[in-house]
């Protein structure tokens, strides 16, 4: 999606647009470097929210200030899903919830990593619900859709575009309304369970980046998603973009951050 969003600025701007990976920390290493970019809009940042909302409570200490990141806009929402096999006798949503009261702590489920979106999406519903699942941590979606498809795990909550093609059914979309590419599954919200945020991708720059600038970014992105190409890209990936100005991505942000505030520190888990 980056690629794309870089592809379609491009030609919007008849400039030169190069995309470097910068893996690493779950984002963290992307975004300690943008806070060290000069603030001038010619680096930038195309990632999840994850290290402004989650990380801060994962890492024992922080490159970065979340006052040194600029949220531009919000470009699309990765919608994540609770998936099992074919064959899985969890038939439903409400099945899976009524195990999980009989037996507490022993349905197993894959996540992308502690402190994930999915992970933490999962969370939620457990809190919410006054369940317990065994949660078990993978190096992304890669890793566990293999366990999920051979019956080692009970379900998982993998990303609705990391399915395709794997034939898995999908009990419940972790979102507040239906997907498009799978309109026939219901979300969370419409079967009555605590709604879950999606993870949040947009565009960032460091803080101090002129008004005027950041201005330019932001109406540049809503010109992206209109592109055809930039809507094909998303298609064939399953995603739908979901365009928010800046103000609104800020405040989206700044309200997982105080959800996650509270959640995470529940789970009691490692910081690194």
């Amino acid at each position: 999606m980056g690629r794309a969003f870089a592809r379609e600025a491009a030609q919007l701007t008849g400039q030169s647009w190069a995309v470097v990976n910068r893996d690493g920390g779950a984002g963290v290493i992307g975004f300690t470097a943008l806070s060290r970019a000069p603030a001038d809009g010619h680096t930038l940042v195309f990632s999840p929210a994850s290290p402004l909302t989650n990380a801060p409570f994962l890492m024992k200490a922080m490159p970065y200030r979340n006052e040194q990141i600029e949220p531009v806009c919000q470009v699309f929402e990765n919608v994540f899903t609770i998936a099992v096999r074919q064959d899985s006798p969890i038939k439903s949503m409400q099945d899976l919830v009524a195990r999980a009261k009989a037996a507490p702590g022993t349905l197993s489920y894959g996540h992308a990593g502690n402190g994930s979106v999915p992970h933490l999406g999962v969370a939620a519903v457990e809190k919410a619900l006054g369940i317990e699942f065994n949660a078990i941590p993978f190096r992304g979606d890669g890793a566990l859709l293999p366990q999920l498809m051979g019956g080692q795990l009970d379900f998982a909550a993998p990303a609705l575009s990391s399915i395709k093609g794997k034939g898995l059914r999908v009990l419940v979309v972790l979102s507040e309304k239906r997907h498009p590419s799978m309109p026939e599954v219901a979300s969370l919200s419409e079967l009555g369970y605590p709604a879950v945020i999606p993870g949040l991708n947009g565009l960032y720059a460091p803080a101090g980046t002129p008004a005027d600038t950041l201005a330019k970014l932001q109406s540049l992105c809503q010109k992206v998603l209109e592109t055809e190409g930039f809507k094909q890209t998303a298609q064939t990936l399953q995603q739908v973009p979901a365009y928010l100005n800046a103000e609104q991505f800020k405040a989206r942000i700044q309200s997982t951050y105080r959800l996650h505030s509270d959640l995470v520190p529940r789970l009691n888990l490692e910081k690194n």
